[in-house]
């Protein structure tokens, strides 16, 4: 399928009429600025002569000198066959200036009422987390895209990439990597996939907490508000926070599902899995005996195609989108970098991120670039920008907008479910570590069934249901006392009891 593109010609906004915008392209405007520049030389550069500005003639559309209509028969040496020249009266600069206007409109083909739109009227209050906060609390967004980054895993604990000693890619040397991208390049992958199947142990689903930011992202689908979810990340702790799969489109794939590079037959998560834990760096293989190919979570490699669902959302999602927020990730890496030109001009944007990324420099500006963030306080009009964590940048807004206790709980909920499934103390629950033999889908699955059992319980009947699980607790002590305290505290330790506690925190 095309790649969407924006178109990449740089624009210049005029107005016609009040109301009326058109485009112009930058190229006209160029040409505009180089038919300015020409006629409004200084005139110390063109020696005067003193016949006055009558004797020049008027410039023409292909930019030379109409015969002169005046009577003079003093001749203008000095000046250039093209009626450059210029006398030195504030009549003749006067009237010089008028013929540079009127040949700027004829390259511009604008019309005598037409002006420069120089500046946008601003579309937040601020542009920082309370102007965001003020327009969603006015209830002016209702479709809100979220475009994330590895930045939003960083305090889950998922060990980054570069580091040098400690990096995932540096675990993997032994392995003799041309390069560390290589890792994820398909056709490296084909000859040698134990060092991906060693990378894939460390970044398993189950193993790692998802953020306060994944389950802002939560709150926001439970709020109604929640468009969709573009990430780069391929560790599905969109999913871990209750996102439900309809709400997330992995930009890069994740390990949601799997299938075989060979024959393309779809594998069960946990089958990879078990295959993984089974051995440091155990390569996988198609469960079809005629094939035996290399099954892999669907992760996008260098040498793959993007999702077709990638493709099939951005056109439709940012064309609907009313606020777009960009969350840790340096924008570097195309086409996702791109999508934050694909919602349109009239709609709000913000950046939360530990430094600026693809922001609209004054170099680029300078070059034609019309695309990306725009800080500049003399033309920005909608992009908001918050410089920091993740997870800080996201509490704040929380606070902003009243919502602090709403977060707080469905962290809550998804600690003890996170607990749960790595002790494998809940009922009904798969224990999903490493090696445990459980599923990803389950601890998702538990994980959404608990938060939204918090939520119940959010603000005022949290003390109550602590009340409540305390007492059913008690209760189950004294009926169970016959038969030893050991029943009566397995009794009281239930998931829903856990769950309630924790929500009460």
């Amino acid at each position: 399928m095309p790649q969407p593109a924006p178109s990449s010609a740089p624009e210049v906004a005029i107005s016609a009429a009040p109301g009326a915008v058109h485009s112009v392209p930058a190229a006209a405007a160029a040409a505009a600025a180089a038919a300015a520049t020409e006629a409004a030389a200084p005139a110390a550069e063109q020696p005067a002569t003193g016949s006055s500005s009558s004797e020049q003639g008027a410039a023409g559309r292909d930019g030379t000198a109409a015969p002169s209509s005046s009577s003079s028969n003093v001749e203008d040496d000095a000046a250039e066959p093209s009626g450059k020249g210029y006398s030195s009266s504030s009549e003749d600069e006067e009237a010089d200036l008028a013929a540079v206007i009127s040949r700027l409109k004829e390259v511009l083909s604008v019309s005598e009422d037409a002006e420069v739109q120089l500046a946008k009227p601003p579309l937040l209050p601020s542009f920082d987390l309370e102007g965001i906060a003020a327009l969603i609390k006015a209830g002016a967004v209702r479709r809100i895209i979220c475009m994330c980054g590895a930045g939003i895993s960083v305090s889950a604990g998922i060990p980054d990439f570069r580091s040098p000693g400690t990096g995932l890619y540096h675990r993997l040397e032994e392995y003799g990597l041309p390069h560390p991208h290589a890792v994820f390049e398909i056709d490296f992958f084909r000859r040698n996939p134990r060092p991906f199947y060693t990378l894939a142990k460390e970044l398993f689903p189950g193993t790692f907490l998802a953020t306060p930011t994944h389950y802002f992202m939560r709150l926001l689908h439970d709020k109604g508000l929640l468009l969709r979810c573009f990430t780069q990340n391929i560790d599905s702790l969109e999913h871990q926070a209750g996102l439900p799969t309809e709400a997330v489109v992995a930009a890069h794939g994740n390990f949601d599902t799997a299938r075989c590079i060979k024959c393309g037959m779809a594998h069960d998560v946990g089958y990879v899995r078990e295959a993984v834990f089974k051995q440091e760096g155990n390569p996988c293989y198609c469960k079809k005996r005629s094939c035996g190919g290399l099954v892999k979570p669907d992760i996008v490699f260098f040498g793959e195609s993007l999702p077709e669902r990638f493709w099939e959302r951005v056109p439709l999602d940012f064309s609907e989108a009313d606020l777009l927020i960009v969350m840790g990730t340096s924008l570097v890496v195309n086409p996702f970098a791109g999508l934050i030109d694909y919602v349109g001009q009239h709609v709000p944007r913000l950046l939360i991120n530990r430094e600026k990324a693809g922001e609209l420099t004054a170099m680029k500006r300078s070059l034609g670039y019309t695309r990306g963030f725009d800080w500049d306080p003399a033309t920005n009009y909608r992009d908001a920008l918050f410089l920091g964590d993740c997870d800080a940048g996201v509490r704040q807004l929380c606070q902003l907008l009243g919502w602090e206790e709403d977060l707080e709980a469905l962290m809550a909920a998804g600690r003890a479910q996170f607990e749960q499934s790595r002790t494998g103390g809940s009922e009904g629950v798969e224990d999903a570590v490493p090696g445990g033999g459980g599923s990803t889908e389950a601890v998702m699955r538990a994980t959404a069934e608990a938060a939204a059992a918090a939520e119940a319980a959010v603000p005022a009947a949290k003390a109550a249901a602590a009340a409540a699980a305390a007492a059913a607790a008690a209760a189950a002590a004294a009926a169970a006392e016959p038969a030893g305290e050991a029943a009566a505290e397995a009794t009281a330790e239930t998931v829903a009891g856990k769950v309630a506690a924790q929500a009460a925190l």
